[in-house]
Order: C-alpha cells, then sequence, then structure tokens
C-alpha cells in the first residue's frame, strides 16, 4: 500500500455509531476487564488508530440523540453484555464507564 492509499483508507475511518459498534465487536464483545485492558494496552502500542477510533466513536453516541432502545440494544448485542438495568440509562452509564476505563488505559 501506497503512504496515498494510506492516507485515503485513514480518511475513511468509521464514526460514531458504526465505530462504536466496531470497536465493541472486536474488542469488548466475551471479554472481562482485566483482558480488556490488555487488549487496549497492546493496541494503544501496536496500532492505536482502532483504539482512537473506538474512543471517538463511543464518545459520539453519548452525545448524539439515538432512538430509543440504540444504546441498549448496542451493549446487549455488541458487548454482549447483560447488565442489571438494561435500559438506555443503564447502557450509557455502563459506556461511560468503558470510556473512561480505555482513555485511561490508552493514556489519552
Amino acid at each position: 500500500m501506497t503512504e496515498e492509499e494510506m492516507r485515503a483508507h485513514l480518511a475513511r475511518r468509521p464514526s460514531g455509531l458504526a465505530a462504536a459498534r466496531e470497536f465493541l465487536q472486536t474488542y469488548v464483545f466475551d471479554a472481562d476487564r482485566g483482558q480488556l485492558e490488555r487488549i487496549v494496552r497492546h493496541m494503544a502500542g501496536v496500532n492505536p488508530y482502532t483504539v482512537d477510533t473506538g474512543i471517538e466513536g463511543i464518545a459520539a453516541i453519548l452525545t448524539e440523540a439515538l432512538p430509543p432502545g440504540t444504546l441498549a440494544d448496542l451493549v446487549a448485542r455488541d458487548a454482549n453484555r447483560s447488565l442489571d438495568d438494561p435500559s438506555d440509562d443503564g447502557a450509557r452509564q455502563w459506556l461511560e464507564r468503558l470510556l473512561a476505563d480505555v482513555r485511561t488505559w490508552r493514556g489519552a
């Protein structure tokens, strides 16, 4: 891949819901907090692009007006998490904690 092709590829970075969904499916699904921390710290050193895209995506969806049930579905399906409070409010709180942890582990 040439430098120009790489720049074009990076410019197509997924955003918002797509980025959050990709991050959750790739790194969070079936990982416990310890595993996730190791993965994020490793990826931050090897390929921070994927972690940064996930951080940006999760941060974006927490500020966007999304249809009811979107956050709850995202956490239940894409992160494979069963929460005590499975509502959008419970999912929002879970995603906020996840985002804070990932930022800490990333060093951002």
